[in-house]
Parts: C-alpha cells; structure tokens; sequence
C-alpha cells in the first residue's frame, strides 16, 4: 500500500510516500515527470482522488491489484482520519445525469498551431493503434467456445436467475479478455512511450482510447457498423480530458474572466473576441460569454475538450466545456400537449388547440444541389486526372484509390465539398432548433411514433442525409426534457395511426397516398395531420383487456373532433407565416422539352381515366369536416360526381 501527498508547487510537485512500519519517504519531481511512471506502470494500478483537507495538499491512495501485497487495515485507518471530510463532500451525480456543451473560438497562434497538429496527429496515431487493440481483444473473446455457449444459453426475464447467469458469463470472458473500457485506457496509457509522451499526455491518452472501445463496443452490440481507421489526412477531430482538473484548465485575467485554456506546460491557446456582427449580435455573445465564466467559476464545468474544424482548407480551433444541467431555454414555453408525425421531409404537429405542418430542414434544398454540382465536378476531375481508376464502361475498379498525385484545382473542390457539409449540418442544426422552439411554444410534453430512423436510409437516403429525421427526434427530446416536459414514444406495430380513421376504422394505405378518405364515416383530411391527431388519444392500457400496450381511444377522438370544438383544425395549414392551398411541385427552372411535355400529357391521360370518381360523389357534406386541412374535392349540397375534363379541373384551381 502507498498513501502519497501531493504538494503542487509552480515547478513540479513534492510526494510523500508511506510504506507502512513508520516507513516514509519523499520524492521530488518536476513537471514533466508523472506520478504514474514513477511508482509503477498505470495498467497495475488504480488512481483514486480523494477530498483534500484544508491543506494545499491532495491525497492520492494507490490501490494496487491483489498481485500485490495490500494491508486492508491500513486502508481503514487512512480513511478514518479523513472521515470529517468525507461527510460533507456532495453526493456523486448520478449517471444519466443531464448535460450541456458550450462552445468558446480559439485565436491559435502559427508556432502554437504546429504543436497543435503534433499532438492531434500523435492522438490519431493513438486511436488506431487501440481500435486494433479493441478489435483484436473482441475477435479473440468471440472465437471462444464458451462465448457461444453463453450466448446459446437462456435469456430469461429481467432480474431473473437465467439472465443474471448469462450476463454473468459474458461479464466473466470480457475481463478475461480484457475487453473493457478500462484495461483498453490503460493500453493507451502503455503508449506514452518516445514521441507519444511528449504529444499525448495523460488523460488525452486514456480519452481517445476510450473513443475507438465505444466505436468496437457498439458493433459488438451490433448498434453500428464495424469501425474504421482514421486516415492521417483527416485523423482525430477532438482532443478531450477525463475531468476539469486534467491537461485543459481555465486561465483568467485580474478581473476573474476567463481569457484562453492552458494546454499542458505553458501552452496558453487565447479565446477569441466576438466578430464584428450587427451590435445585437455583440451582446447575445457577451452575454454568453459571461454565463460561460460564471459556470466555470461556480464549478459546473466537468471536462474539456479542444475540436478542430476544417474551414476553406485551414483548421480552426475551438474549445469545448462539457457543464452540468441542461441547456437554458431562452423562447416562451406553452403548457399543452403536443403529438408530431414525422416524415423524412417534414414534420405535422397537433396539439391540444391548434395544428399545423412544417417542413424539416427547407433550407438544405439549397445546400444539397450545390453539394451535388461540387460532387459531379470532382468526379469529371477524377477521371480526367487518373482515367486507370475506371474501367471500360466507365466504374470505378474495385479496391483502392490511385488518384494520388491531384491538381491545385481538386484540391480546391474537394475543400468546396468539405466546407458545404459543414455548412449542410450548421443550417440543418439551426433550423431544427428553429422549429423545437416553435414547438414548444405550444407544449413541452411531446410524443411521437417511435420508428427506425436508420431504415429510412434505405429508402430515401438523400433526404435523410439532407435533413436528418432522428436527429431532430433526438434534439427535440432533450429540449422537452430540459423545458420541465417530456418525450413519449408510440407504439406503432399496436396503433398505426396513419391507417386508422376517427371511426376506429382501419384501412392500409400505400405511401403515395397522402389524402386519407374514410370508406365508413366519409372523413377526407391530411394523412399524416390525422394521424398526428390521433397520437393525442393514445393510452398506455388497452382499455378492454387491461393489457399494458398503446391504444387509441377513438371514443374520445371523435369527442373532440366534432364541431364545434376543434374549429382550429379547420383552417389551412400554415408554413413558415404563409398560407398553402395544396401540396402541389414546385415551379421549373426551364419550360420542359418537347419529349417531357409528351410524357407530362399521357401521364395526365392515364390519371384522368383510372380515377375513381364513383367514391367522391357519396362523401357527405356532414362529415367531420374540421379536420380537413388539405381536401382534395369539398363535396357541396346535392353534389353530383366531378366532371372529368381536364379544362374543369384547371379553372377550379385557378379560381381556389
């Protein structure tokens, strides 16, 4: 057993050691030494930190593993003459404990950006030599015999004997294995040798280990993909520490306001002043800055992190501070319920008094056809300078890449594609908070079907790239939680809203079908309003057999549908303050061609002949009209069927 007293000096440190039997003994260090390597290799030992008395010093118990020689007794003594302490020192937060990042601009000088990029490079150097670790300890756990009987072997239910056993068998090969977050820290510990303890220091050295276990981790668990290296042109694009008291700390000037962070020993990156904006921008970032220094001076800071960020061409810095609590919420918070029917572009929402649909993410329409038209150059520029990479039907040969040696102008254009990415997930981000706040102006208790965002790839994988559904589902949820509400998830294999009508008829529909028309009750009104709608009345017990499963209460529904009572739901939709009559394609950049006009007529032809026109005729005029919001035809009294000719429909829309 070793107790040792840290005392921090400017220069290094000084470290009383007790050994037992009255046994002392004082080591001086500097501040380049590290505890670790002095008294023994980081991977045989456990570091805990405990409150200091009132003395500058900090005491520091070295429990070593059972290997070693440990006296029990010992321990209690120590800890029984810090008891005093111990009873006032805060309760650990607990591990689903809310947090928030907060975000401050680096000025990084040219000499200070070269030691930057060393130690980013020495940290990616760092992450693929743990991700080969992480992947070499997983692969040998699972050619194990006994790992596939403990995955054959009975799951059980929760808490039960069965799943305890089970879980107890794979707990077994992964610290057998070594397979765990801590030992894969400790090999990055191991790897401060030469160079790499110059760049990399301690914690950062633990941290990113850390990063590549959780990246191997999840594909364990099959929740991603099989990870991959980082290549040395990209590498590493954040740098963090395990605590506020690691390599990254706060610097401040006379006045106790927070000017740079310092960087290990004597490298102090300063923090940028606000751009020369509009003078309301100014003091939003002022008053920002100031409620960033009051929660580092409060202690609210719980680890820091410096990102890098690639921005025409050049790498800008950025410090990140992750605080305890939510984020504040700086818009007007409504108190009613909300339910959203999300759609890979859009998102329909209705609440309590009012209803309304909005589109996901508008602005990265634009962003995504300059990103194609950047994409489209760069691919004629590849194949212009490096023709062997494609075959004769023009494809790219299978395996790597040899366009090396590129032009000054492709470089140029794969930067361009760079920065419209950032640009793409800023705007994204931006406008997804933009309609949260919205939102939640409404209501802060929302809810929404709970589905497979990751499977909406498949089918439209260009607007899920463009406009991200489940990250809005997941931003959403923490601003509801952070604004005294709450997020429900629906089940949708017990409810399917959106194949259900007020009258608890239920009839499938194809996704082209965005105009629900009900069979029985006559409704005609918007596929997914409705099904939005109905998401309010969702219980969590089926009322007729107890069983605890999601179920709409259509009685209610109707209840309220009925007029006069929901007579807001009847008005038009509105989008972004303006009001749409329809869902109709946008206008062309061009008048079409002779060939697309040709198609554009036999379309309309077979559209015309195929359409249903018996069923319009027998929809009632006192139907549940309220909640129509994008009709199609309004039946009138004593209506007849619709007219068929395409003159008719024209002057109808023209006069709507």
């Amino acid at each position: 057993m070793v107790v040792l007293a840290v005392h921090l000096y400017q220069s290094g440190v000084v470290v009383l050691t007790y050994l037992g039997d009255g046994d002392l003994q004082e080591i001086s260090m500097d501040g380049r030494e590290d505890i670790a390597a002095v008294f023994g290799d980081k991977d045989q030992m456990d570091m805990k930190r405990k409150n200091a008395t009132p003395t500058p010093a900090i005491i520091y118990v070295l429990i070593h593993r059972p290997s070693i020689l440990c006296d029990m007794d010992t321990i209690v003594a120590i800890d029984s003459m810090d008891r005093e302490v111990e009873r006032n020192r805060a309760r650990k937060r607990p591990k689903n404990a809310p947090t928030h990042v907060v975000s401050l601009p680096l000025r990084v000088t040219p000499r200070q950006a070269k030691t930057v990029e060393a130690r980013f490079h020495t940290s990616t150097r760092v992450y693929n030599a743990a991700l080969a670790e992480s992947l070499d300890r997983c692969s040998r756990m699972h050619d194990d015999p006994r790992y596939a009987v403990a995955k054959s072997s009975a799951n059980g239910e929760p808490r039960s004997k069965e799943r305890a056993a089970r879980n107890q068998a794979f707990f077994l090969l992964r610290e057998e294995y070594g397979f765990t977050k801590s030992a894969i820290m400790s090999y990055g510990s191991s790897l401060r040798q030469s160079y790499v303890r110059e760049q990399s220091l301690a914690q950062e050295s633990q941290s990113v280990p850390a990063q590549a276990f959780r990246a191997v981790e999840d594909w364990h668990f099959k929740k991603r993909g099989k990870p991959r290296f980082k290549s040395e042109r990209r590498g590493v694009h954040s740098v963090a520490t395990k605590s506020p008291e690691g390599s990254m700390k706060p610097v401040w000037d006379a006045n106790r306001n927070l000017v740079g962070v310092q960087w290990g020993q004597g490298m102090v990156l300063r923090i940028a002043h606000p751009a020369g904006h509009s003078q309301k921008k100014t003091e939003i970032a002022n008053a920002e800055r100031n409620r960033i220094n009051d929660l580092v001076l409060s202690g609210q800071a719980l680890s820091w992190r410096i990102v890098r960020t690639k921005i025409n061409g050049r790498w800008t810095y950025r410090a990140q501070i992750t605080v305890n609590g939510y984020a504040p919420i700086r818009t007007k918070v409504g108190t009613e319920n909300v339910r959203i029917d999300l759609g890979p572009s859009s998102a329909h929402v209705v609440s309590d008094t009012t209803a309304f649909h909005e589109p996901l993410a508008p602005g990265a329409t634009h962003q995504s056809r300059l990103l194609r038209t950047a994409q489209r150059h760069l691919d004629r520029q590849h194949r212009a300078g490096s023709p062997e990479c494609f075959d004769a039907k023009g494809r790219h040969a299978k395996g790597a890449c040899h366009w090396r040696s590129r032009s000054k102008s492709a470089r140029r254009t794969a930067n361009q594609i760079t920065d419209l990415h950032r640009v793409l997930a800023a705007r994204r981000l931006n406008e997804h908070g933009q309609l949260i706040n919205k939102i939640l102006a409404v209501g802060p208790h929302l809810g929404a079907e709970k589905l497979n965002y990751v499977g909406w790839q498949k089918m439209f994988p260009r607007s899920v790239r463009d406009r991200a559904p489940g990250a809005f589902v997941e931003h959403a949820r923490y601003k509801a939680e952070s604004a005294s509400g709450g997020w429900i998830d629906i089940n949708p294999w017990t409810t399917a809203l959106s194949q259900h009508c007020v009258c608890g008829m239920k009839q499938k529909k194809p996704l082209s079908q965005r105009v629900h028309r009900c069979s029985v009750c006559g409704l005609v009104a918007d596929r997914d309003l409705l099904s939005a709608y109905l998401a309010l009345f969702v219980e969590p017990v089926d009322v007729e057999t107890g069983e605890l499963k999601d179920t709409v209460n259509f009685a209610m529904a109707r209840a309220q549908l009925t007029p006069p009572r929901r007579q807001d739901i009847g008005a038009v939709p509105e989008v972004g303050g303006a009001v749409v009559r329809d869902k109709q394609r946008g206008s062309r950049r061009r008048p079409p061609g002779r060939r697309s006009m040709s198609r554009i007529t036999a379309r309309r032809q077979r559209t015309l002949h195929s359409r249903p026109t018996e069923l319009l005729g027998t929809i009632p005029t006192t139907a549940f009209t309220s909640l129509a919001t994008t009709i199609s035809v309004k039946p009138e009294s004593g209506s007849a069927t619709p007219t068929a000719s395409m003159s008719s429909r024209t002057s109808t829309r023209q006069r709507g």
